[in-house]
């Protein structure tokens, strides 16, 4: 499914969304509105497993379009949407599916925080990550305050707002804010592959695992494995751990 700013791909138990403004670097505006509506519609099918986000043209987003700021700034419109972006985010952090973020070029202010909102995000070599919001004078947004802290400390994430510096791939791999560094010519083949892997799991596991991940920073280590009991004799008595088991280990009775 095609839209000028947005191209949504069904693969299998899959989404792969691509941003698709390149001229613009990919920037945050109205024109996705529409398209994450559509994707909303498709992932009522309970079949969708993993979604995979990405950029189109060499980068992954630039943050908000700057022809929506300075003197060109209309405050309903920025205000409509931050909503729906932070909707989105939403959605992608606390929804049932695993979801990959594949960063190539910049991924700076809300493109970091869409870069960061995923379980897994892969960069190729000639990424670059800021929060860059101070120099606009405004704050973060689009929860990279949330994400960012998550992934690399408070620490680091204090610095890294206040300085505005821009991080290259390896410092974004050596302070924990990416998972791994991949080549920018086989990193969607490898992205895929990785989303292809995680879907041959049941969708309640992926559910169920997602959404204790979620929990565990804001609960206590007895309430966590108690979740867990509760959960994991139902998992156990599913047709799909029974395939799976049959699978796995064929000669048993």
């Amino acid at each position: 499914m095609n839209s000028d700013a947005m191209i949504i791909e069904r693969i299998d138990d899959i989404i792969r969304c691509t941003l698709n403004i390149p001229e613009r670097m990919n920037a945050l505006c109205e024109a996705y509105e529409k398209p994450i509506e559509r994707l909303y519609d498709m992932l009522l099918d309970d079949t969708i497993k993993v979604i995979i986000i990405r950029g189109q043209g060499g980068n992954f987003c630039s943050g908000p379009d700057i022809k929506l700021l300075g003197e060109n700034m209309k405050p309903d419109h920025l205000s409509i949407l931050l909503s729906k972006m932070n909707a989105f985010v939403v959605k992608l952090r606390e929804g049932p599916w695993p979801v990959i973020t594949e960063v190539d070029g910049v991924a700076f202010g809300g493109g970091l925080g869409l870069a960061l909102s995923s379980d897994i995000t892969y960069a190729t070599q000639r990424a670059n990550f800021c929060m860059g919001f101070l120099g606009l004078g405004a704050i973060p947004d689009l929860g990279v305050s949330y994400f960012l802290t998550e992934r690399v400390g408070l620490a680091k994430a204090r610095e890294l707002a206040f300085t505005g510096e821009i991080l290259n791939a390896e410092d974004a791999l050596s302070c924990g804010m990416i998972h791994k560094i991949i080549d920018h010519e086989s990193i969607s083949e490898k992205v895929l592959s990785l989303a292809k892997k995680i879907a041959r799991s049941p969708k309640p596991t992926l559910t169920y695992t997602k959404r204790n991940l979620n929990r565990v920073s804001k609960l206590d280590l007895q309430t966590v494995l108690d979740l867990e009991a509760h959960i994991q004799p139902i998992l156990l008595m599913s047709e799909a751990h029974k395939k799976a088991i049959k699978k796995m280990f064929p000669d048993m009775g």
